[in-house]
């Protein structure tokens, strides 16, 4: 019998995984792909490498997530680099150069913003003070929301005195912070609509200001190219956990978690696993087709509100082709119409793998990934699924080649939330999490530690909320929950 079974190896199931194994549990981790990673992974085509999901490194400055977390296990990570540029902001008449260095950034915002330039300086100060008092909350890793008087008690002693500070805006949105600053300027709305669908999948509007404040604010705490992809990130948290004496399947896709005296794990190739402990790594839409119904029955998430929360799926090509990219920046981000929905080919981010980067791609070429959100449920119709994926991807490459023609292109691949579905198995190819819904949303986040003992979640979909580092801290957390549960 096993202490622990991690269903899943995305960064919340690695770190997971990885951080039990050091703590001398013995773990098993399982995975249905034959990939590991989930929308952190990676394929090859050709001699070009691609990823899957997430492109743009983060928490890798000193005291970042991960930085804490390779610490913790004793291995360095995998190389990366500082970006001076985060990204280059395209709209149909400009280009904002988004700096990693606050200083550089404000500059930038003095010259493409000179009439609120001040207006916007403050608001920008303001948000990375609240991020900072947010942020020293949750990476001191406190269960939330607590399910018991002891962890309510362990998170109010988390809480210092700058969260407290911020509880003013606990019920405040982005928008409304903008007319707190008279910031009505139509371009930067745009442009913070932009980062904020691509962090945390919602605009000033509908987002909360403290949740928005850490999206508009990572970055400049180090935004960062890994080398050889972010699934070189997931490969090195597997790489210590085997060291460590975890055990790991892949290409195993469990069909079934159910619980006796202990938990019962079972897989399409008819093995029954037995643990103390289970945890579930991958979206909260995909978990109730493998409970048991007996756990269905008194799991506090009930599945028929938890299917009408809104997700977005991702519409993804994949690109090998020559390097004639004439720009010094790996991240590119469209805005092709300022005043429609960041989604659907209006709003899209562009990744190029570093010219130095033999892993990612022949010396002269380029890996190139390029995403936008998109409404998953619409791809699942047969009929119109090839007409939609062939307007998409002209759609999207027609925008790309007005700034850099792509000219002997080597590889093609497309990928839509059915893609999704069938390679990482989410639920109609939802990823990123749920779509915040107003102010209230941080109110009705996840648990990583759900009603039922031994089950836990770690994920895009439980606090802290989506990201490579939202996922590797909820997998921390049930890490930490489990070993107090001894």
């Amino acid at each position: 019998m096993y202490d622990v079974i991690v269903v899943g190896t995305g960064f919340g199931g690695m770190t997971a995984s990885a951080l039990l194994a050091k703590k001398g549990y013995r773990t098993l981790s399982i995975e249905a792909a034959s990939e590991l990673g989930g929308c952190a992974g990676k394929f090859e085509r050709q001699s070009f490498r691609f990823q899957a999901g997430a492109t743009l490194g983060m928490g890798f400055e000193e005291g970042g997530v991960f930085s804490q977390l390779f610490h913790e296990l004793d291995i360095s990570p995998p190389p990366v680099h500082l970006l001076d540029t985060i990204m280059d902001v395209h709209f149909s008449e400009r280009t904002i150069r988004y700096y990693q260095q606050k200083e550089r950034w404000f500059d930038e915002i003095a010259r493409q913003f000179p009439k609120d330039s001040a207006a916007i300086v403050r608001f920008f100060e303001e948000m990375f003070s609240l991020a900072d008092a947010m942020l020293s909350f949750v990476y001191k890793r406190p269960i939330v929301p607590p399910k018991t008087i002891k962890q309510l008690f362990q998170a109010m002693q988390k809480a210092d005195s700058k969260l407290i500070s911020a509880t003013p805006f606990l019920f405040q949105s982005i928008a409304k912070r903008l007319q707190h600053y008279g910031i009505r300027d139509e371009t930067f709305i745009a442009f913070l609509n932009g980062q904020l669908v691509d962090s945390v999948q919602t605009t000033i509007e509908r987002c909360p200001a403290l949740l928005g404040a850490v999206a508009l604010s990572i970055f400049h705490r180090g935004a960062f190219y890994v080398e050889g992809g972010l699934a070189n990130v997931v490969h090195a948290l597997a790489e210590r956990y085997k060291q460590l004496g975890g055990e790991q399947r892949m290409r195993e896709k469990v069909v079934s978690i159910r619980k006796q005296r202990h938990w019962l794990v079972t897989t399409n190739r008819k093995q029954t696993y037995e643990a103390k402990h289970v945890v579930f790594n991958g979206s909260l839409h995909s978990i109730f087709s493998i409970l048991d119904d007996s756990i269905k029955r008194i799991f506090s998430i009930r599945e028929e509100k938890e299917k009408k929360r809104p997700a977005w799926g991702a519409f993804t090509i994949y690109i090998g082709a020559d390097d004639d990219l004439q720009t010094d920046s790996l991240y590119h981000q469209f805005i092709v119409n300022q005043t429609k929905p960041m989604s659907e080919g209006n709003q899209f981010l562009l990744s190029a793998s570093a010219p130095f980067d033999r892993q990612m791609a022949p010396i002269g070429k380029r890996s190139i990934t390029i995403s936008t959100h998109t409404e998953p449920l619409h791809w699942w119709d047969r009929h119109a699924y090839d007409e939609q994926k062939k307007m998409l991807t002209e759609q999207i490459l027609q925008r790309v080649n007005k700034t850099f023609p792509l000219t002997n292109i080597h590889v093609q691949l497309v990928g839509t939330p059915v893609t999704f579905s069938r390679f990482t198995h989410r639920a109609f190819g939802k990823v990123g999490g749920y779509i915040p819904n107003g102010v209230f949303s941080l109110l009705s986040t996840y648990s990583p530690q759900t009603n039922v003992e031994g089950l836990w979640l770690c994920g895009d979909t439980v606090f802290p909320g989506a990201g490579s580092l939202g996922c590797a801290l909820s997998g921390w957390i049930v890490a930490d929950g489990i070993s107090a549960s001894k």
